[in-house]
Order: structure tokens, then C-alpha cells, then sequence
């Protein structure tokens, strides 16, 4: 039931150095202190899904949510290599569920070179405007080569230019090593929903409305409908008990915006691995039991492997404390750095349980 990974080790990537994360259950909850790593281990699980593709390798730029004026992919791939190291090296291995050992790789060279003026506005996407000239300019520039490793063998090559603020996210036509999906903490302020896969099922779609009864007793169902203020597109509109017309989702609140898309998720990931950063984000503590229920149950039935950060002493307890089925399938990964070294503190959900009611032991 969702184990497409058995073991993690990051030797080097940010500020994290050989952590290391073993016998990963099919809900890993990932903890600890602000800067510890939780959302760097993200990063680098989200590349699983096609190490090969250097679009792959931008949620680690943290360039998500920056404008285009001034987002430089170049700075954002340069901070993913450890600053404390003059070899630019990013490198992890993962076992699979066969038990086989990979190491991905992704190495760096700087220099600086000389561009074309009209090759660096092909780049980034801009056209010329101004008169052409005779002669192209040649201008300076630094450039990133880029080169990925699959045991040791190249698997993609590239190249970034310290002006760029645009970069490739093409679809490979090589096969994912694994799909991943990842849920930002604020991705249901603006992100999309994946609620075609939930309305296509009835049994999924019953058991969503369930968990949104939590929200709003009279909901009675959630279809894609035309909202009459905006007649020319669908959108996601509630029937409800109280009211004679659909309602739109922005009529309701941002809990319940991000328990869609949650549950939506997780049925986009099917046979997958879904991450979920700071779960908790926006969902209140009196509906938690239904929402992390259906998540994790959902999760094992679709065959999705969950990683999830929080800080949140509440919302660890209410997944720790679910229903006793689900409690073998759960972990509690406690990240820590000491004197620049990273250490991480594996229980499994009992130990945890164990650990925080009868010893006092803060499991964050």
C-alpha cells in the first residue's frame, strides 16, 4: 500500500548533508525546528518524478510565486548547491519498493561567455524590437552547465544563463520514475483543483461530500457548472439544502478550499507519491479528524505514498491519533541539525503515541 520508496539519503543538497530517511512507512510525517529541512526534502522528492527534465529540478530554485521580472532561475539553481563546498554537487539515493538503490546526481560548472543579443531574447521568450542591426551584439554573461547522473550515467544536459527569468518545463517523452504530486501551503489560495477524478467517481465523490458536510451540513453535492456571473466558463458550484441555486466555491472559506484540493490531490496521485507542505495550512482543528481521515484512507486505497510537513503540535496528533487500522502505516520523522550536522528521529505511530502520552516527549 503506497511504498513506491523505501529509503531517502540526501548527501548533499542546500544546507542538508547525508540525512537520512530509513524504513519509510506509506505516511511519512516529516517535523522539527524552522530550517531543519522539512520542505528541502520535498524538493528533492518531487525530482523522482523525471530527475531527467530540468523543469523537474525548479521547485527547489524557490522560484514559485516570484514575478517574472525578477525571478533568476540561475540564483535559484546556484542556492540549491552546498554553499560550503566549492565542488557544486547535488546528490541523493533512493531505494524503490524492488529494494533497488539509485543515486541521482546533478552537477555544475560556472563560467563566464559571451551570448548573442538575439539568442539571449529567444531565451527568454521576448522579441526583438528594436531596428536589426548589421551585426549581432555579442554580450557578456555567466553561464550554469548543468548535468544530470542516473547511476553514474548521463541522463540530461543543460544549460542556464544568469539573465534568464524563464526556463523549460517540457514533458519528457521518457517514462516518470515515479508520479509525484506536490501541495504548496499556499497553492488553494490559487493552485488548481484536481476534482475531475473525485466527480467521476461516485464512491469518492460520496465520501467527499461527507467530509464537506463537516464545512457546511446542507451541502448536497459539488458539480462543474456555469456560474451565471460568469457565464462563459464552469466552475465548481455546491448544491445545497438552504439555497435554490448552485453556489460558487469562493462562497465558502479557505478550509474548505484546501480539503478539495487535498482530497483532489490525492486521487491525481494515484499509484504515485503525494507531498503535502504544512498540511494543516488553513484547516481548522474541529474538522481535522474528518479531512486527515479521508486523506490517509483514500491514500492507502489509491496506492499513493504521502510525505507531509508540519509544525503543528494539533495537527500531528489528530494523524498520529486516527483510526487504529491506519496507525501500522504511519511514521514520525523528526528532523534536527546540531553544530551543522543533520540527525532525523524515526518512530512509528505507536512509539509516537507512547512517547508523547507517557513520557512528555515533544514529538515536533
Amino acid at each position: 500500500m503506497g511504498m513506491h520508496i523505501q529509503e531517502f539519503v540526501i548527501h548533499d543538497y542546500k544546507g542538508l548533508h547525508e540525512l537520512k530517511l530509513n524504513d519509510l512507512n506509506s505516511i511519512n510525517i516529516l517535523t522539527g525546528d524552522n530550517n531543519s529541512g522539512k520542505t528541502s526534502v520535498l524538493e528533492l522528492l518531487y525530482t523522482l518524478d523525471n530527475p531527467q527534465n530540468t523543469g523537474s529540478w525548479v521547485l527547489g530554485s524557490r522560484m514559485r510565486g516570484i514575478g517574472p521580472r525578477s525571478r533568476y532561475y540561475f540564483n535559484g539553481f546556484f542556492n540549491m548547491f552546498p554553499v560550503d563546498s566549492d565542488t557544486k554537487i547535488v546528490s541523493y539515493d533512493y531505494k524503490d519498493c524492488r529494494g533497488r538503490v539509485n543515486n541521482i546526481a546533478m552537477h555544475a560548472e560556472i563560467n563566464e561567455m559571451q551570448i548573442l543579443e538575439t539568442e539571449m531574447y529567444q531565451l527568454d521568450g521576448l522579441r526583438v524590437t528594436k531596428p536589426q542591426k548589421s551585426e549581432d551584439e555579442l554580450l557578456d554573461t555567466v553561464c550554469m552547465h548543468l548535468t544530470t547522473y542516473l547511476n553514474g550515467d548521463i541522463i540530461n544536459k543543460d544549460k542556464i544563463y544568469d539573465f534568464q527569468n524563464r526556463i523549460s518545463k517540457f514533458i519528457s517523452k521518457n517514462k516518470s520514475f515515479v508520479r509525484v504530486t506536490y501541495v504548496s501551503p499556499v497553492d488553494h489560495f490559487f493552485g488548481p483543483l484536481f476534482l475531475n477524478d473525485v466527480l467521476s467517481d461516485l464512491e469518492m465523490h460520496e465520501e467527499l461530500i461527507r467530509v464537506l458536510q463537516e464545512f457546511d451540513k446542507n451541502i448536497v453535492s459539488v458539480n462543474a457548472l456555469r456560474n451565471e456571473s460568469s457565464p462563459y466558463s464552469s466552475e465548481y458550484m455546491f448544491l445545497t439544502k438552504n439555497h435554490k441555486k448552485a453556489l460558487p466555491l469562493n462562497a465558502y472559506g479557505d478550509g474548505m478550499k484546501k480539503t478539495l484540493l487535498l482530497l483532489s490531490a490525492v486521487v491525481r496521485s494515484q499509484n504515485g507519491i503525494l507531498l503535502l507542505d504544512e498540511f494543516e495550512t488553513a484547516i481548522h482543528t474541529s474538522v481535522m479528524d474528518a479531512v486527515f481521515d479521508c486523506l490517509l484512507k483514500s491514500a492507502l486505497k489509491l496506492n499513493v505514498q504521502v510525505f507531509m510537513t508540519s509544525h503543528s503540535k494539533e495537527a500531528i496528533e489528530k494523524v498520529l491519533t486516527t483510526q487504529e487500522n491506519l496507525q501500522d502505516y504511519i511514521n514520525l520523522y523528526t528532523l534536527y541539525d546540531f553544530e551543522g550536522k543533520n540527525y532525523v528521529r524515526r518512530m512509528n505511530c505507536k512509539e509516537a503515541v507512547h512517547a508523547q502520552k507517557n513520557l512528555g516527549l515533544e514529538l515536533r
